[in-house]
C-alpha cells in the first residue's frame, strides 16, 4: 500500500473522516459493515462518517481520510463521481466483488449488450450505459481491495482501525 498520495492533504488533528460510497450493486457489502452491530458503534465513537446512504449521512463531496467504495462502474456519471472520489480521499478501499472485479453485473461484458438491452427497455435510448461494467480499480487508483460476496464485515473494521 502506497501511503503518500501526492493529492490528499497530510494529516491532521481532527477526527479521522470516513466515507462509505455505492455504485452498481446490492448494498450487501454496506450491510455488512452495518451488520458489525457495537464494534461498529464503538468505531463510529472515534471518526466522523460524513458519508453513508445507507446509514444516513450524505455528503458526496466530503473530504476524507477513508472511502470505501461499494459496487461496479456502469455509466459515464458513475466514473465522473469516483473521480472525484478519488480527489477528496486519503485512502480509497474498494469493498467487494462488484467493486473489485466488477460482480454479478460484468456478466453483461460477455455479450453484446445492444441486444437484450433492446428486449428488456421500452426506450433504451434512455439509458446511460457504459459499453461494459468495470471494477473502481480500472477507473482511479485504488489503495487496497476486499474482495467477497459480500465482503466480511470484521475486514472491514481491521482494515479501518489499522489505517487510523
Amino acid at each position: 500500500m502506497n501511503n503518500s498520495i501526492p493529492h490528499a492533504a497530510p494529516r491532521s488533528t481532527h477526527r479521522p473522516r470516513v466515507a462509505v460510497h455505492k455504485f452498481s450493486s446490492c448494498d450487501g457489502c454496506q450491510l455488512a459493515f452495518l451488520n458489525l452491530g457495537e464494534p461498529l458503534l464503538a468505531l463510529a465513537e472515534t471518526v466522523d462518517i460524513l458519508h453513508f446512504a445507507e446509514a444516513g449521512p450524505i455528503d458526496e463531496d466530503a473530504v476524507v481520510d477513508i472511502a470505501f467504495v461499494e459496487g461496479s462502474v456502469a455509466t459515464s456519471k458513475d466514473a465522473a463521481r469516483l473521480k472525484r472520489i478519488r480527489e477528496n480521499s486519503r485512502y480509497v478501499i474498494t469493498i467487494g466483488a462488484c467493486a473489485t472485479a466488477g460482480g454479478i453485473q460484468a456478466l453483461r461484458n460477455m455479450h453484446d449488450s445492444g441486444e437484450w438491452i433492446a428486449d428488456i427497455y421500452a426506450q433504451p435510448e434512455y439509458l446511460d450505459l457504459l459499453p461494459e461494467s468495470r471494477p473502481i480499480a480500472s477507473i482511479i487508483k485504488v489503495d487496497l481491495e476486499l474482495w467477497g460476496c459480500p465482503v466480511n464485515g470484521e475486514q472491514v473494521l481491521g482494515v479501518t482501525k489499522a489505517l487510523l
